[in-house]
């Protein structure tokens, strides 16, 4: 656990791009275009630096990005659940 704990002290940075991503792709993402892609997430790099400083001062943006990826993960697999039961019904 110790370990974990001097990841996130070490790199945040990367902590936090690798999970903006990841929530980027589970809620947000849309087929786009390979330039349209790179652009969205160099934006999401740069959008990530903020967040770095909040975790720098104090405050739990890799928890609460956890959080956030848990809960999409959640919703992305109960809605095709949701989905096939409501076919049913009708």
């Amino acid at each position: 656990m110790d370990w974990i704990r001097m990841m996130m002290d070490t790199y945040p940075y990367y902590i936090i791009l690798i999970l903006a991503a990841f929530v980027y792709e589970l809620g947000f993402a849309r087929k786009l275009p390979i330039l349209k892609k790179i652009f969205i997430y160099i934006l999401l790099a740069v959008g990530c630096v903020p967040l770095t400083i909040l975790k720098a001062l104090g405050l739990p943006m890799i928890e609460a990005m956890l959080v956030a990826a848990g809960l999409l993960l959640f919703v992305r697999f109960r809605r095709p659940t949701d989905t096939r039961e409501n076919e049913g019904m009708r």
